[in-house]
C-alpha cells in the first residue's frame, strides 16, 4: 500500500491568459524524494504532454540543477535527488484549458509478500 501526502493542488484557466511558469510554493527536501505529480486538463490542442517540470535548488536561487522531466496528463511518478532543498516549477503547454495539477509526497511504501 502507497501512502501519500498532498503538498500542493491549484486550478488555472491556462487558456485565458499565457502563463509563462508555476512555482510551486512548497519546498521539498531530503525527506521528500519521490512525488506523485498529477495534471488533469482537457487540452483545446492535440498536445502528448501537459509540459515540464524543472527542479530549482532554493540553497542557489535561480539555479537549475538538473534536466527537466515532461510531464504527461493523468498520474506520474518523479524521483528527486536525497540531497538539497528544492522547489518545482511547472512549464505548461498553452492553451490546456482547465487545468488541474496537485502533488503529493509518498510516506511510505508496502509491497505486497504474496
Amino acid at each position: 500500500m502507497i501512502e501519500t501526502q498532498l503538498v500542493f493542488k491549484n486550478e488555472y484557466r491556462l487558456d485565458l491568459r499565457q502563463i509563462q511558469s508555476i512555482l510551486f510554493p512548497y519546498v521539498f527536501d531530503s525527506s521528500d524524494t519521490n512525488l506523485i505529480i498529477s495534471v488533469q486538463a482537457n487540452p483545446t490542442r492535440n498536445y502528448r504532454s501537459a509540459g515540464r517540470i524543472e527542479r530549482i535548488l532554493i540553497d542557489y536561487p535561480g539555479r537549475v540543477i538538473s534536466g527537466s522531466y515532461i510531464v504527461g496528463f493523468s498520474n506520474q511518478e518523479i524521483e528527486l535527488p536525497p540531497k538539497g532543498r528544492f522547489k518545482l516549477e511547472f512549464f505548461p503547454n498553452t492553451y490546456l484549458g482547465r487545468t488541474t495539477i496537485s502533488i503529493k509526497k509518498i510516506l511510505s511504501f508496502e509491497a505486497d509478500e504474496n
